[in-house]
């Protein structure tokens, strides 16, 4: 029987790429372009799909039955509600792979789903898993429950870290670049900083927090960019101090021999620093939702040594790339996802890198930003202490977070 592997479609060529380079033998069939049918894909012993083609083809996948169901980048599923999720829940197979980075994204209830795939009957209804798990352990932080949790899971985790793996890696150095705002900018943040604590605060009595949850993203969308590209907010009148110091460290970079990433957030910004480095001559390559060609933009970037620096946004290149030309890292603006910077960085610390990898945090100093790191290193302790990992993140925001936060 073939077996199949569920990912973005973003990952599909490196899986064939990776194939190619460790497998040879083995036969593979990608079901994803126009071209696609089932007579030749039964032919190969490994299926490479994508999580949005099983979604719309439910109803050929699930009469399939294969011997391997792997689910690569797995968080894909932490909706229980999505379409995607309960398409896979229905496919067929005699052994089932999650494979994830990140199995904790936000809350406990993405660990019972990638469960719920794995091993159904294990954690029993949602409403069961709430009362028993989530509810203690989120709201109260029951030792004993986190306790029993791990014990029931642990069977089935196959932890990889890379530090048993890879023994020879080179050293990974983290810091945090601190940057101040200019006058104009930190006058227009409080502005709208004050507005929004105001506004929330009040519409939170009157509504609820869940009513609310919505308008207060939109807040602190805004107030992250005008933190780090207030270009974005004001019609380009205030210029980023940020921008500036990621240049100069670029430049300084690029004069040592090195080749850099960069992660970004929002669109704005790698329009704005690739306008930026455009001026400055820099070769480069950037990367975004929009992307199709991921692996020219890849195979520039690995092999070509004029260009150094590769431009993208965090969700889009922060996971199955392997760009160990580079050996830094700028992660422009923060966000909850803690984890999530990690895989990033990890697109070049990784097999195959030679030279220490130095990363860079970029932080606005007075902003939303620093009140992000701090959330990040006070919450990621109740993820640590279920999954045992590096990986964790932010639970969703409570009451109190959104006032921390807008003060």
């Amino acid at each position: 029987m073939p077996s199949l592997v569920v990912m973005p479609r973003t990952l599909i060529f490196n899986w064939e790429n990776e194939v190619q380079k460790f497998a040879p033998w083995l036969k593979t069939y990608t079901y994803y372009a126009a071209t696609r049918n089932w007579d030749d894909a039964n032919q190969a012993q490994i299926i490479f799909t994508t999580y949005g083609m099983v979604r719309n083809e439910i109803e050929q996948f699930r009469e399939k039955e294969f011997y391997y169901v792997i689910l690569d980048e797995s968080q894909n599923i932490k909706n229980l509600t999505s379409q995607a999720t309960k398409a896979v829940m229905l496919l067929q197979s005699q052994h089932r792979l999650a494979l994830s980075g990140t199995p904790i994204e936000n809350n406990l209830g993405e660990l019972y789903s990638l469960f719920r795939f794995l091993n159904p009957p294990m954690f029993g209804s949602v409403e069961a898993f709430n009362q028993q798990y989530a509810t203690p352990i989120q709201k109260n932080n029951d030792p004993n429950v986190i306790k029993e949790l791990r014990k029931k899971i642990y069977p089935f985790i196959l932890r990889r870290l890379k530090k048993d793996v890879l023994t020879e890696l080179p050293d990974k150095i983290e810091q945090v670049l601190y940057i101040e705002m200019s006058e104009r900018q930190r006058k227009f943040y409080e502005q709208r900083r004050n507005y929004y604590q105001t506004v929330i605060r009040g519409q939170i009595a009157e509504k609820g927090l869940q009513e609310m949850r919505f308008y207060i993203f939109q807040a602190l969308s805004e107030l992250r960019q005008i933190a780090s590209i207030p270009e974005a907010k004001t019609k380009g009148k205030i210029a980023s101090p940020k921008i500036e110091v990621l240049i100069e460290q670029l430049f300084d970079a690029i004069a040592n021999g090195h080749k850099a990433l960069i992660f970004v957030n929002f669109l704005a910004a790698v329009e704005l620093i690739g306008e930026q480095l455009q001026k400055a001559g820099v070769d480069f390559v950037s990367m975004t939702g929009a992307t199709h060609d991921r692996q020219s933009l890849v195979n520039k970037f690995q092999n070509d040594k004029n260009c150094k620096v590769f431009l993208m946004t965090l969700k889009t290149g922060g996971t199955g790339l392997n760009l160990t030309a580079a050996d830094m890292v700028f992660i422009f603006d923060p966000w909850w996802n803690q984890a999530a910077e990690s895989q990033a960085i990890d697109r070049t610390h990784r097999m195959g890198q030679t030279q220490k990898v130095s990363s860079y945090k970029m932080i606005t100093r007075g902003t939303i930003e620093e009140k992000i790191l701090q959330l990040q290193l006070v919450k990621k302790e109740l993820f640590d202490s279920v999954i045992s990992s590096d990986s964790g993140s932010l639970k969703a925001l409570s009451e109190d977070d959104i006032q921390f936060i807008l003060s």
